[in-house]
């Protein structure tokens, strides 16, 4: 717990209008840029494609291609082809392919940032 602007926390507060939390807890170009800095606490290995990803990892999307990340998801399943499903909950998805080719926000510009959760500290 601390500034908004750093580490990646949630804080209850006394009644739920009361919560606080930091911007990587609630907005996916934060989180994304985290993930890529942390050394403590939640801390990522960046990886080079999804095929490397397993349960509980991290994809960031950036569907104009401008370097915001617009949106994240979680990988929840790895299919007998080796590809990394995903849950989402912007558009409620669950096991969904993780390219978002079928989303409404997916354009040809769309990039994407892969990170393995360290699941071991």
């Amino acid at each position: 717990y601390g500034g908004r602007n750093s580490g990646w926390w949630y804080k209850w507060g006394s009644n739920h209008s009361a919560d606080t939390w930091s911007y990587s807890w609630s907005v996916s170009h934060s989180l994304r840029w985290h993930l890529q800095s942390s050394k403590n606490g939640l801390i990522a290995r960046e990886e080079t494609s999804a095929n490397k990803l397993s349960l509980g990892d991290v994809i960031f999307y950036d569907f104009d291609g401008d370097g915001r990340w617009q949106h994240s998801t979680i990988v929840t399943e790895i299919n007998h082809e080796g590809t990394p499903l995903v849950n989402a909950h912007t558009v409620d998805s669950i096991k969904r392919y993780w390219g978002y080719r079928d989303s409404h926000a997916w354009t040809s510009k769309t990039q994407y940032k892969f990170f393995h959760i360290a699941d071991h500290f």
